[in-house]
């Protein structure tokens, strides 16, 4: 595998992020959105400012996800279920559905909408490192489904630009699926491997898919961001400037800039002053551009 060294890459907000997570890109506002897990924070980029600003969630907002909502604001999905969240208002978060509700130590993790509005998320036991994680749809009319389980670290969901094949991994199982998906009912079948990464360095985290139908997905880690053809084929892999990027996101006016967050999660203060970037949101420009963020439809 031919590892890029030589892409330029900025680091835009320097904000040390604990657990930086689930970049996206609101066209509305003209922010980049992300959040730190483990403050827990909800951010925004602003690149024709340059401002950069964190929200302070509730301790009880431990979130793994969000999603735009169509009517303004966010779904927040946390430790305690998926939540309504509009820091516009200066209210606090509303419950919408507690799916891991008596499990104690669960909480939901990385999640996306389709182009249909709903918002697909997975659980993850937040220290055990077992297979207790389930795949949830969240639909527009508030109904949660249980889709599949056994996972022990959910990520990667997105989707193809054609709306007929939904990406998700299990990062600690260090494997990408792909399924097949009917986007008129949300409905998965034929899961099949589209990349296992099991005898390669790091693990697959966050992910998004461009325009052209490639996957972008954060290797945790190794510090590579790498591109994978719709067969699952290696086109490219580039080096960060971190050892833990951890989600992708297309972002800017043209969807031409590619955004990553980072984590310095267990970081001593000698691996932080080794790794200074480590916690950072990045920007580069891998030349070509990526797919408007869908929103919460309810």
């Amino acid at each position: 595998m031919n590892i890029e060294t030589n892409v330029e890459i900025h680091a835009v907000v320097r904000a040390a992020d604990i657990l930086g997570e689930v970049p996206l890109w609101c066209a509305r506002s003209r922010r980049l959105w992300w959040i730190d897990v483990r403050r827990p924070a909800l951010q925004y980029y602003e690149p024709s400012t340059g401002r950069h600003a964190a929200l302070r969630l509730h301790p009880d907002l431990v979130t793994g996800a969000i999603a735009l909502r169509e009517s303004g604001g966010f779904v927040l999905a946390a430790q305690t279920g998926f939540h309504y969240y509009d820091p516009a208002a200066g209210t606090p978060a509303t419950l919408i559905a507690n799916p891991e509700e008596n499990r104690p130590g669960m909480r939901l993790n990385d999640g996306k909408c389709d182009r249909r509005g709903r918002f697909w998320c997975g659980s993850m036991h937040d220290t055990l490192r077992e297979p207790l994680g389930t795949l949830y749809r969240l639909d527009p009319d508030l109904g949660c489904h249980r889709m599949l389980s056994g996972f022990v670290l959910p990520n990667a969901i997105s989707w193809s630009p054609d709306d007929k094949t939904m990406y998700f991994a299990d990062t600690h199982r260090q494997v990408i699926w792909a399924f097949d998906y009917d986007i008129d009912d949300g409905a998965i079948s034929n899961r099949r491997v589209f990349k296992d990464w099991t005898h390669q360095a790091g693990r697959p985290d966050g992910a998004t898919v461009d325009a052209e139908g490639y996957v972008w997905n954060c290797m945790v880690a190794a510090g590579h961001l790498v591109r994978l053809a719709p067969d699952g084929r290696v086109d490219r892999c580039i080096q960060l400037p971190v050892t833990n990027p951890t989600c992708p996101a297309f972002g800017g006016d043209d969807l031409s800039t590619l955004y990553i967050t980072s984590h310095s999660q267990r970081f001593t203060p000698e691996q932080q002053a080794r790794e200074p970037l480590a916690g950072a949101l990045l920007a580069l420009d891998v030349g070509v551009r990526g797919l408007p963020e869908p929103r919460f439809a309810s």
